[in-house]
């Protein structure tokens, strides 16, 4: 049996600048599968409907699990089109060769489109006492990333460090380099599990994955983290695997 191909759907209160994990697009034995991510305690739908969010406009039920054969049509069109000239180059800028899905492609440029505050992003992803994700740094405009932007090296070893104190989010975590200056932060998505991972003493490990010189602040310098956990937070945490509703595909 293949594994599900999860991507999380991600919304940005555009006066807050805020993220919430709003839903969860899953690909699973040739069918695709949305439905709302209500089982977060932070930064899920119930907390973004706090905050402004209004639901999509093709998916208008909270509580359905929505199944088609085709990925659905606001999400492929969220996707570069095959007949550009330069779709080949696309595809090896992101790394996809040309038998690359449309989940792949789906996760390789977010499906950001200019017209609204979405973009679709990987999970955490946790196998047994493994985990691992890989997230673009939040907030880097902000502090010191773009005065060491050529110093920093792919590989290159990160350190987080937790912020309680931070007075819009007592999860924060925060990344710098191995000499202290200040990147920006792990996305909030991501903030509440690495949190804990960090204040429970698991294991991890943090490098830099990627480095684009020229792109967009919030898509400039990209993590790669992986490490161990206890069972006890996986359970407590974001494996949204255990709550994919397949059953009802």
């Amino acid at each position: 049996m293949t594994h599900p191909f999860v991507l999380w759907l991600i919304w940005q209160n555009e006066r807050t600048r805020q993220r919430y994990h709003v839903g969860n697009l899953v690909h699973h034995e040739g069918q695709y599968v949305f439905y709302y991510e209500k089982t977060r305690q932070r930064r899920g739908v119930r907390e973004a409907l706090e905050n402004g969010y209004q639901l999509h406009l093709a998916f208008r039920d909270l509580n359905k699990v929505y199944v088609s054969d085709k990925l659905f049509g606001p999400f492929a069109r969220r996707l570069p089109d095959r007949r550009r000239p330069d779709f080949p180059e696309i595809l090896r800028a992101h790394g996809l060769s040309m038998d690359y899905t449309e989940m792949d492609l789906l996760r390789a440029t977010g499906g950001r489109l200019a017209t609204d505050p979405y973009e679709f992003v990987a999970p955490i992803y946790v196998d047994g006492d493994h985990f691992d994700f890989q997230f673009y740094i939040a907030g880097w405009r902000y502090y010191e990333g773009e005065k060491v932007i050529n110093q920093l090296q792919v590989g290159e070893e990160v350190r987080f460090r937790l912020e309680p104190e931070n007075k819009q989010d007592s999860k924060a975590v925060m990344v710098l380099t191995k000499q202290g200056h200040k990147l920006g932060y792990i996305p909030a998505f991501y903030s509440d599990f690495m949190f804990h991972t960090i204040e429970n003493r698991h294991h991890y490990q943090a490098t830099i994955h990627a480095v684009h010189m020229e792109a967009h602040p919030h898509l400039k310098v990209n993590i790669n983290v992986w490490g161990t956990i206890t069972p006890s937070l996986k359970d407590a945490h974001l494996d949204v695997l255990h709550d994919l509703q397949l059953e009802n595909v």
